[in-house]
Protein backbone atom coordinates (compact mmCIF):
# COMPACT_ATOMS: atom_id res chain seq x y z
CA UNK A 1 0.00 0.00 0.00
CA UNK A 2 0.99 3.20 -0.98
CA UNK A 3 -0.27 6.71 0.32
CA UNK A 4 0.54 10.30 -0.17
CA UNK A 5 0.12 12.88 2.54
CA UNK A 6 -0.56 16.87 2.11
CA UNK A 7 1.52 18.89 4.31
CA UNK A 8 4.37 18.73 6.81
CA UNK A 9 3.59 20.27 9.85
CA UNK A 10 2.61 18.30 13.13
CA UNK A 11 -0.19 16.42 12.25
CA UNK A 12 0.97 15.21 8.34
CA UNK A 13 4.05 14.30 9.84
CA UNK A 14 1.97 12.15 12.50
CA UNK A 15 0.46 10.21 9.99
CA UNK A 16 3.05 9.73 7.99
CA UNK A 17 5.10 8.58 11.09
CA UNK A 18 2.30 5.98 12.45
CA UNK A 19 1.36 4.81 8.95
CA UNK A 20 5.63 3.96 8.20
CA UNK A 21 5.46 2.35 11.42
CA UNK A 22 2.12 -0.09 9.87
CA UNK A 23 4.75 -0.99 6.96
CA UNK A 24 2.81 1.69 4.46
CA UNK A 25 5.29 3.39 2.14
CA UNK A 26 4.26 6.92 2.90
CA UNK A 27 5.33 9.79 0.65
CA UNK A 28 4.65 13.69 2.56
CA UNK A 29 4.46 16.84 0.14
CA UNK A 30 4.74 20.05 1.25
CA UNK A 31 4.38 23.26 -0.69
CA UNK A 32 6.64 25.24 0.83
CA UNK A 33 9.03 24.28 4.18
CA UNK A 34 8.36 21.52 6.54
CA UNK A 35 6.90 23.29 9.92
CA UNK A 36 6.50 26.95 8.05
CA UNK A 37 2.51 27.40 8.63
CA UNK A 38 0.39 26.44 11.78
CA UNK A 39 3.24 24.26 13.38
CA UNK A 40 6.08 26.69 13.03
CA UNK A 41 4.12 29.39 14.55
CA UNK A 42 2.67 28.59 18.61
CA UNK A 43 3.76 29.21 21.80
CA UNK A 44 5.62 26.30 22.77
CA UNK A 45 2.77 24.68 24.91
CA UNK A 46 2.65 20.92 26.05
CA UNK A 47 -0.63 20.75 27.02
CA UNK A 48 -1.69 19.34 30.31
CA UNK A 49 -5.22 19.96 29.47
CA UNK A 50 -5.77 22.18 32.03
CA UNK A 51 -6.81 25.05 29.60
CA UNK A 52 -9.88 22.71 28.46
CA UNK A 53 -11.11 21.05 31.44
CA UNK A 54 -14.23 23.53 31.64
CA UNK A 55 -14.54 24.13 28.16
CA UNK A 56 -13.28 21.56 26.03
CA UNK A 57 -13.07 18.01 28.41
CA UNK A 58 -12.40 15.52 25.42
CA UNK A 59 -9.65 17.66 24.03
CA UNK A 60 -8.17 18.50 27.92
CA UNK A 61 -8.46 14.21 28.37
CA UNK A 62 -6.37 13.56 24.85
CA UNK A 63 -4.17 16.20 25.74
CA UNK A 64 -2.89 14.99 28.77
CA UNK A 65 -2.97 11.54 28.11
CA UNK A 66 -0.62 12.39 24.96
CA UNK A 67 1.16 14.92 27.29
CA UNK A 68 2.54 11.53 29.95
CA UNK A 69 3.00 9.95 26.19
CA UNK A 70 5.63 11.94 24.39
CA UNK A 71 7.46 11.77 27.61
CA UNK A 72 8.58 8.50 26.97
CA UNK A 73 8.71 8.04 23.58
CA UNK A 74 10.35 11.68 22.77
CA UNK A 75 11.61 13.15 25.83
CA UNK A 76 14.58 14.76 23.60
CA UNK A 77 11.53 17.38 22.08
CA UNK A 78 10.08 17.85 25.69
CA UNK A 79 10.89 19.88 28.77
CA UNK A 80 8.64 18.98 31.83
CA UNK A 81 8.82 22.73 33.18
CA UNK A 82 5.56 21.95 35.09
CA UNK A 83 2.87 24.90 35.06
CA UNK A 84 0.49 26.74 37.35
CA UNK A 85 -2.93 28.27 36.76
CA UNK A 86 -3.61 31.06 39.16
CA UNK A 87 -6.92 32.44 40.20
CA UNK A 88 -6.96 36.12 41.31
CA UNK A 89 -9.28 37.79 43.21
CA UNK A 90 -12.74 38.43 41.70
CA UNK A 91 -12.34 35.97 38.96
CA UNK A 92 -15.34 33.47 38.77
CA UNK A 93 -15.38 31.07 41.79
CA UNK A 94 -18.31 28.86 39.53
CA UNK A 95 -15.60 28.39 37.44
CA UNK A 96 -12.46 27.10 39.50
CA UNK A 97 -15.29 24.44 41.25
CA UNK A 98 -16.25 23.40 37.83
CA UNK A 99 -12.04 23.12 36.73
CA UNK A 100 -11.19 21.30 39.65
CA UNK A 101 -14.11 19.08 39.60
CA UNK A 102 -13.61 18.10 35.36
CA UNK A 103 -9.81 17.49 36.68
CA UNK A 104 -10.85 14.93 39.59
CA UNK A 105 -13.34 13.47 36.78
CA UNK A 106 -10.90 13.05 33.71
CA UNK A 107 -7.79 11.95 35.60
CA UNK A 108 -5.84 15.11 35.16
CA UNK A 109 -3.44 15.72 37.69
CA UNK A 110 -4.26 19.12 39.71
CA UNK A 111 -2.35 20.20 43.08
CA UNK A 112 -2.98 23.16 45.25
CA UNK A 113 -0.29 25.31 45.96
CA UNK A 114 0.26 28.00 48.54
CA UNK A 115 0.05 31.15 47.31
CA UNK A 116 3.20 32.33 49.44
CA UNK A 117 5.19 29.20 48.19
CA UNK A 118 4.23 30.17 44.28
CA UNK A 119 5.20 33.80 45.18
CA UNK A 120 8.45 32.92 46.93
CA UNK A 121 9.00 31.00 43.41
CA UNK A 122 7.59 33.68 40.80
CA UNK A 123 7.58 36.68 42.38
CA UNK A 124 7.02 38.39 39.39
CA UNK A 125 3.74 38.00 39.62
CA UNK A 126 0.92 39.63 41.01
CA UNK A 127 0.24 40.58 44.89
CA UNK A 128 -3.81 39.86 43.78
CA UNK A 129 -3.56 35.86 43.52
CA UNK A 130 -5.90 34.29 45.70
CA UNK A 131 -5.28 30.89 45.05
CA UNK A 132 -2.46 29.07 42.62
CA UNK A 133 -2.52 25.09 41.54
CA UNK A 134 0.30 23.04 40.15
CA UNK A 135 -0.54 20.93 36.57
CA UNK A 136 1.82 18.97 34.22
CA UNK A 137 2.58 21.72 31.40
CA UNK A 138 5.77 21.54 29.54
CA UNK A 139 7.26 22.71 26.92
CA UNK A 140 7.62 21.33 23.26
CA UNK A 141 10.51 22.33 21.43
CA UNK A 142 8.39 21.99 18.14
CA UNK A 143 11.32 22.47 15.30
CA UNK A 144 13.22 19.63 17.05
CA UNK A 145 10.35 17.70 17.32
CA UNK A 146 9.60 17.80 13.30
CA UNK A 147 12.98 17.58 12.58
CA UNK A 148 12.68 14.15 14.99
CA UNK A 149 10.22 12.85 12.74
CA UNK A 150 11.62 13.71 9.32
CA UNK A 151 14.87 11.77 10.42
CA UNK A 152 12.34 8.97 11.62
CA UNK A 153 10.04 8.55 8.34
CA UNK A 154 13.18 8.67 6.18
CA UNK A 155 15.22 6.29 8.41
CA UNK A 156 12.09 3.79 7.24
CA UNK A 157 12.21 4.09 3.33
CA UNK A 158 9.55 6.77 3.41
CA UNK A 159 10.19 10.38 2.39
CA UNK A 160 9.88 14.12 2.99
CA UNK A 161 9.56 16.37 -0.01
CA UNK A 162 10.00 20.23 0.51
CA UNK A 163 8.44 22.78 -2.02
CA UNK A 164 5.97 19.99 -3.76
CA UNK A 165 2.78 21.09 -4.24
CA UNK A 166 -0.25 18.69 -4.98
CA UNK A 167 -1.85 20.03 -7.46
CA UNK A 168 -4.50 17.48 -8.65
CA UNK A 169 -5.74 14.14 -7.44
CA UNK A 170 -5.73 11.10 -10.15
CA UNK A 171 -8.58 8.65 -9.87
CA UNK A 172 -9.56 5.14 -11.30
CA UNK A 173 -13.12 5.65 -11.50
CA UNK A 174 -13.99 6.97 -8.10
CA UNK A 175 -10.81 5.94 -6.24
CA UNK A 176 -7.67 7.53 -6.22
CA UNK A 177 -4.83 6.53 -8.03
CA UNK A 178 -2.26 9.35 -7.68
CA UNK A 179 -1.07 12.51 -7.13
CA UNK A 180 0.00 15.23 -9.44
CA UNK A 181 2.56 17.89 -7.62
CA UNK A 182 4.47 20.40 -9.08
CA UNK A 183 8.33 20.74 -7.71
CA UNK A 184 11.11 23.33 -8.63
CA UNK A 185 12.18 20.34 -11.23
CA UNK A 186 8.78 20.03 -12.73
CA UNK A 187 5.70 18.42 -12.57
CA UNK A 188 5.03 14.54 -11.79
CA UNK A 189 2.83 12.43 -10.51
CA UNK A 190 3.11 9.92 -7.19
CA UNK A 191 1.28 6.67 -7.48
CA UNK A 192 -0.61 5.98 -4.54
CA UNK A 193 -3.85 3.96 -2.98
CA UNK A 194 -4.76 6.19 -0.79
CA UNK A 195 -3.87 10.19 -0.05
CA UNK A 196 -4.96 11.90 3.53
CA UNK A 197 -5.00 16.29 3.46
CA UNK A 198 -3.13 17.47 6.63
CA UNK A 199 -2.82 20.58 5.31
CA UNK A 200 -3.69 22.81 8.36
CA UNK A 201 -5.65 26.01 7.50
CA UNK A 202 -5.44 25.11 3.71
CA UNK A 203 -7.29 21.86 4.74
CA UNK A 204 -10.66 23.50 3.46
CA UNK A 205 -9.08 24.84 0.03
CA UNK A 206 -7.60 21.31 -0.73
CA UNK A 207 -10.62 19.46 -0.34
CA UNK A 208 -12.36 21.67 -2.56
CA UNK A 209 -9.62 21.13 -4.83
CA UNK A 210 -10.75 17.66 -4.49
CA UNK A 211 -14.74 18.50 -5.32
CA UNK A 212 -15.47 18.08 -1.94
CA UNK A 213 -17.18 20.71 1.07
CA UNK A 214 -14.88 20.55 4.41
CA UNK A 215 -15.69 23.37 7.10
CA UNK A 216 -11.91 24.57 8.23
CA UNK A 217 -12.46 27.94 10.13
CA UNK A 218 -9.26 29.93 10.19
CA UNK A 219 -8.29 31.19 13.85
CA UNK A 220 -5.53 33.43 13.99
CA UNK A 221 -3.98 34.16 17.15
CA UNK A 222 -0.90 36.91 18.12
CA UNK A 223 1.78 36.02 20.23
CA UNK A 224 4.79 38.12 21.91
CA UNK A 225 8.33 37.04 22.99
CA UNK A 226 10.32 38.43 25.60
CA UNK A 227 13.90 39.06 25.68
CA UNK A 228 14.82 36.82 28.34
CA UNK A 229 13.50 34.04 30.45
CA UNK A 230 12.07 35.83 33.29
CA UNK A 231 9.89 32.34 33.96
CA UNK A 232 11.04 28.99 33.79
CA UNK A 233 6.84 27.31 34.63
CA UNK A 234 4.34 28.07 32.41
CA UNK A 235 1.87 30.25 34.09
CA UNK A 236 -2.07 30.02 33.41
CA UNK A 237 -4.86 32.08 34.32
CA UNK A 238 -7.60 29.99 35.88
CA UNK A 239 -10.90 31.59 33.75
CA UNK A 240 -12.35 30.31 30.66
CA UNK A 241 -9.75 30.54 28.10
CA UNK A 242 -9.41 34.15 26.49
CA UNK A 243 -6.66 36.53 25.24
CA UNK A 244 -3.15 37.37 26.46
CA UNK A 245 -3.63 34.39 29.84
CA UNK A 246 -0.60 32.93 29.46
CA UNK A 247 3.24 32.87 29.39
CA UNK A 248 5.62 29.85 28.35
CA UNK A 249 9.48 29.81 28.80
CA UNK A 250 11.06 28.20 25.60
CA UNK A 251 14.65 28.24 25.53
CA UNK A 252 15.98 31.97 26.64
CA UNK A 253 12.75 33.88 25.98
CA UNK A 254 9.17 33.77 27.53
CA UNK A 255 6.10 33.94 25.18
CA UNK A 256 2.79 35.40 25.94
CA UNK A 257 -0.42 34.08 24.49
CA UNK A 258 -2.43 34.61 22.39
CA UNK A 259 -5.44 36.07 20.58
CA UNK A 260 -7.95 33.96 18.85
CA UNK A 261 -9.62 35.91 16.02
CA UNK A 262 -11.92 33.71 13.56
CA UNK A 263 -11.20 34.77 10.08
CA UNK A 264 -12.10 33.79 6.11
CA UNK A 265 -8.79 33.16 4.96
CA UNK A 266 -5.47 30.66 5.81
CA UNK A 267 -3.26 33.22 5.38
CA UNK A 268 -2.18 35.20 8.81
CA UNK A 269 -3.21 38.80 9.10
CA UNK A 270 -0.68 41.84 9.03
CA UNK A 271 -0.49 42.26 12.97
CA UNK A 272 -1.75 45.37 14.31
CA UNK A 273 0.88 47.51 17.03
CA UNK A 274 -2.99 48.20 18.85
CA UNK A 275 -3.05 44.20 19.34
CA UNK A 276 0.04 43.78 20.45
CA UNK A 277 -0.72 46.94 23.06
CA UNK A 278 -3.22 44.94 24.43
CA UNK A 279 -1.86 41.66 25.12
CA UNK A 280 0.86 44.15 26.60
CA UNK A 281 -2.08 45.26 29.06
CA UNK A 282 -3.55 41.91 29.40
CA UNK A 283 -0.53 40.59 30.67
CA UNK A 284 0.20 42.95 33.10
CA UNK A 285 -2.77 41.52 35.16
CA UNK A 286 -0.72 38.51 35.89
CA UNK A 287 3.09 40.34 36.01
CA UNK A 288 2.28 44.19 36.68
CA UNK A 289 5.82 45.15 35.96
CA UNK A 290 5.34 43.30 32.36
CA UNK A 291 6.11 46.60 31.24
CA UNK A 292 9.44 46.78 32.07
CA UNK A 293 10.40 43.35 30.15
CA UNK A 294 12.35 43.58 26.54
CA UNK A 295 9.58 42.82 23.85
CA UNK A 296 11.89 40.97 21.43
CA UNK A 297 9.28 40.44 18.61
CA UNK A 298 5.64 39.46 17.61
CA UNK A 299 4.44 36.83 15.63
CA UNK A 300 1.42 34.85 14.77
CA UNK A 301 -0.20 31.95 13.25
CA UNK A 302 -3.26 30.44 12.09
CA UNK A 303 -5.05 27.70 13.71
CA UNK A 304 -7.05 25.11 11.56
CA UNK A 305 -10.02 24.89 13.63
CA UNK A 306 -12.69 22.07 12.52
CA UNK A 307 -16.33 23.59 12.49
CA UNK A 308 -18.38 20.98 10.95
CA UNK A 309 -21.53 22.66 11.24
CA UNK A 310 -20.02 25.78 8.92
CA UNK A 311 -17.86 29.03 9.74
CA UNK A 312 -18.06 31.00 12.77
CA UNK A 313 -18.01 34.50 13.57
CA UNK A 314 -16.67 33.18 17.34
CA UNK A 315 -13.49 31.26 17.23
CA UNK A 316 -13.48 30.58 20.97
CA UNK A 317 -16.49 28.20 20.78
CA UNK A 318 -15.16 26.15 18.14
CA UNK A 319 -13.84 22.80 20.00
CA UNK A 320 -9.91 22.05 20.01
CA UNK A 321 -10.60 18.75 19.14
CA UNK A 322 -9.75 16.92 16.12
CA UNK A 323 -11.88 14.97 13.39
CA UNK A 324 -10.72 12.60 10.61
CA UNK A 325 -13.24 12.33 7.64
CA UNK A 326 -12.83 8.92 5.72
CA UNK A 327 -14.17 10.92 1.81
CA UNK A 328 -15.21 7.44 0.99
CA UNK A 329 -17.59 7.48 3.34
CA UNK A 330 -18.54 10.71 3.35
CA UNK A 331 -18.04 11.88 0.01
CA UNK A 332 -18.09 8.48 -2.56
CA UNK A 333 -14.26 9.61 -3.37
CA UNK A 334 -12.40 6.51 -2.09
CA UNK A 335 -9.09 6.47 -0.91
CA UNK A 336 -9.32 10.23 0.27
CA UNK A 337 -8.91 11.27 3.91
CA UNK A 338 -8.72 14.66 5.70
CA UNK A 339 -7.55 15.56 9.42
CA UNK A 340 -8.42 18.10 10.73
CA UNK A 341 -8.31 20.56 13.79
CA UNK A 342 -6.32 19.24 16.97
CA UNK A 343 -3.42 20.36 18.55
CA UNK A 344 -0.06 20.19 18.60
CA UNK A 345 0.30 17.90 21.91
CA UNK A 346 -2.19 15.70 20.19
CA UNK A 347 -0.20 15.01 16.89
CA UNK A 348 0.56 11.60 17.71
CA UNK A 349 -3.08 10.41 18.09
CA UNK A 350 -4.29 11.77 15.35
CA UNK A 351 -1.75 9.92 13.23
CA UNK A 352 -2.95 6.71 15.48
CA UNK A 353 -6.64 7.86 14.96
CA UNK A 354 -6.29 8.04 10.93
CA UNK A 355 -4.07 5.47 10.47
CA UNK A 356 -6.87 3.07 12.32
CA UNK A 357 -9.31 4.26 10.10
CA UNK A 358 -7.00 3.72 6.44
CA UNK A 359 -6.49 0.62 7.20
CA UNK A 360 -9.79 -0.67 8.02
CA UNK A 361 -11.44 1.42 5.14
CA UNK A 362 -8.53 -1.38 3.35
CA UNK A 363 -8.88 -4.57 5.01
CA UNK A 364 -6.12 -4.10 6.22
CA UNK A 365 -5.02 -5.47 9.65
CA UNK A 366 -2.28 -3.77 10.71
CA UNK A 367 -1.95 -2.33 13.94
CA UNK A 368 -0.31 1.04 15.70
CA UNK A 369 2.74 1.36 16.69
CA UNK A 370 3.32 4.64 17.38
CA UNK A 371 2.37 4.34 21.24
CA UNK A 372 5.39 2.43 21.77
CA UNK A 373 8.19 3.00 19.47
CA UNK A 374 10.39 6.02 20.34
CA UNK A 375 10.34 9.04 17.87
CA UNK A 376 13.40 9.27 16.16
CA UNK A 377 16.46 7.31 15.31
CA UNK A 378 19.58 6.49 17.47
CA UNK A 379 22.38 9.51 16.19
CA UNK A 380 25.80 9.16 17.64
CA UNK A 381 26.21 12.58 19.44
CA UNK A 382 29.91 13.85 17.83
CA UNK A 383 32.61 14.63 19.98
CA UNK A 384 32.57 18.26 21.12
CA UNK A 385 34.25 20.60 18.40
CA UNK A 386 37.25 22.44 19.47
CA UNK A 387 36.32 26.23 19.60
CA UNK A 388 39.03 27.24 17.37
CA UNK A 389 38.03 24.60 14.41
CA UNK A 390 34.79 25.90 14.32
CA UNK A 391 35.47 28.62 11.54
CA UNK A 392 34.54 32.54 12.18
CA UNK A 393 31.41 33.86 14.28
CA UNK A 394 29.16 34.44 11.75
CA UNK A 395 25.96 35.20 14.41
CA UNK A 396 27.03 37.02 17.67
CA UNK A 397 23.49 36.58 19.24
CA UNK A 398 23.38 33.07 19.07
CA UNK A 399 26.47 31.97 18.76
CA UNK A 400 26.62 30.53 15.41
CA UNK A 401 29.77 29.58 13.84
CA UNK A 402 30.46 28.58 10.41
CA UNK A 403 30.58 25.11 11.09
CA UNK A 404 27.17 25.27 12.23
CA UNK A 405 25.92 25.89 8.55
CA UNK A 406 25.33 22.29 6.89
CA UNK A 407 25.65 22.39 3.43
CA UNK A 408 22.64 20.09 2.92
CA UNK A 409 20.18 23.27 4.20
CA UNK A 410 17.84 23.84 1.48
CA UNK A 411 16.87 28.04 2.40
CA UNK A 412 17.16 30.58 4.72
CA UNK A 413 14.33 29.40 7.09
CA UNK A 414 15.55 25.77 7.08
CA UNK A 415 18.81 27.74 8.43
CA UNK A 416 17.24 29.95 10.83
CA UNK A 417 15.64 26.78 12.42
CA UNK A 418 18.05 24.93 12.64
CA UNK A 419 20.47 27.72 13.55
CA UNK A 420 18.73 30.25 15.08
CA UNK A 421 20.75 32.48 13.71
CA UNK A 422 18.80 35.81 13.33
CA UNK A 423 16.51 35.14 16.04
CA UNK A 424 18.28 36.93 19.01
CA UNK A 425 18.18 40.36 20.02
CA UNK A 426 19.64 42.13 17.10
CA UNK A 427 17.03 40.25 15.04
CA UNK A 428 19.39 39.38 12.26
CA UNK A 429 20.94 43.14 11.74
CA UNK A 430 24.34 42.06 11.34
CA UNK A 431 24.34 38.21 10.82
CA UNK A 432 22.36 38.00 7.61
CA UNK A 433 25.38 39.02 5.27
CA UNK A 434 27.55 36.98 6.64
CA UNK A 435 25.11 33.92 7.02
CA UNK A 436 23.56 34.50 3.68
CA UNK A 437 26.43 35.11 1.66
CA UNK A 438 28.46 32.23 2.38
CA UNK A 439 26.31 30.30 -0.27
CA UNK A 440 25.66 30.57 -3.96
CA UNK A 441 25.90 34.45 -4.81
CA UNK A 442 22.26 33.74 -7.33
CA UNK A 443 19.30 34.38 -5.11
CA UNK A 444 21.27 36.39 -2.04
CA UNK A 445 19.95 39.59 -2.39
CA UNK A 446 16.46 38.08 -2.67
CA UNK A 447 16.91 35.95 0.64
CA UNK A 448 18.17 39.09 2.35
CA UNK A 449 15.61 40.76 1.14
CA UNK A 450 12.68 38.05 2.19
CA UNK A 451 14.77 37.56 5.69
CA UNK A 452 14.65 41.33 6.59
CA UNK A 453 10.96 41.52 5.30
CA UNK A 454 10.18 39.13 8.07
CA UNK A 455 12.09 40.27 11.18
CA UNK A 456 10.71 43.39 10.89
CA UNK A 457 7.06 42.14 10.05
CA UNK A 458 7.96 40.89 13.68
CA UNK A 459 9.72 43.71 14.96
CA UNK A 460 7.16 46.36 13.80
CA UNK A 461 3.95 45.50 15.78
CA UNK A 462 6.00 46.34 19.12
CA UNK A 463 7.87 49.24 17.50
CA UNK A 464 7.74 51.17 20.43
CA UNK A 465 10.95 52.29 23.13
CA UNK A 466 14.19 50.03 22.38
CA UNK A 467 12.24 48.16 19.42
CA UNK A 468 11.87 51.00 17.84
CA UNK A 469 15.22 52.41 18.09
CA UNK A 470 16.13 48.64 16.97
CA UNK A 471 14.12 48.76 13.67
CA UNK A 472 16.01 52.31 12.95
CA UNK A 473 19.55 51.11 13.65
CA UNK A 474 18.72 47.90 11.08
CA UNK A 475 17.58 50.31 8.77
CA UNK A 476 20.23 52.33 8.69
CA UNK A 477 23.29 49.57 9.05
CA UNK A 478 21.46 47.26 5.86
CA UNK A 479 20.60 50.70 3.76
CA UNK A 480 23.83 53.13 4.74
CA UNK A 481 26.28 50.99 6.01
CA UNK A 482 25.48 47.35 4.00
CA UNK A 483 24.50 49.09 0.92
CA UNK A 484 20.86 47.27 0.66
CA UNK A 485 18.08 48.19 -1.53
CA UNK A 486 15.17 49.65 1.11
Amino acid sequence: MRVVVIGAGATGLGVAWDLVLRGIETTVVEAQEIGSGTSGRFHGLLHSGGRYLVTDPSAAKECYEENMLLREIANEAVVATGGYFVKKYGDDDAFEARWLNQAADLGVPVHAEKVGDLRAELGMLTESIQRSYWVPDGVLEGFKMLSMLVRAIQSRGSNVLEHTKAVKLRLAGERVNGVEVQAPEGTRVLDCDAVVNTAGPWAGLVARDWGLDVKVQPSYGLMLIFANRRLDKVVNRLKSPSDGDIFVPHQEVVILGTTDVAQPSPEAPEPRRSEAIRLMALGSELIPDLGSWRVLRGFNGVRPLYEPSGVTGDSRKVSRDFAVLDHGERDGLAGAFSVLGGKWTTFRLMGETLGDQLVASFNVDSPSRSREVPIGVEVKRPAPVVKDDRGALLCECEQVYESDIKPTVSSPMQLRFGTWFSMGPCQGTFCAHRVLGRGDEDGFADELATLRREREHGLTVVGWGANARLIALEQSISAQSLGEER
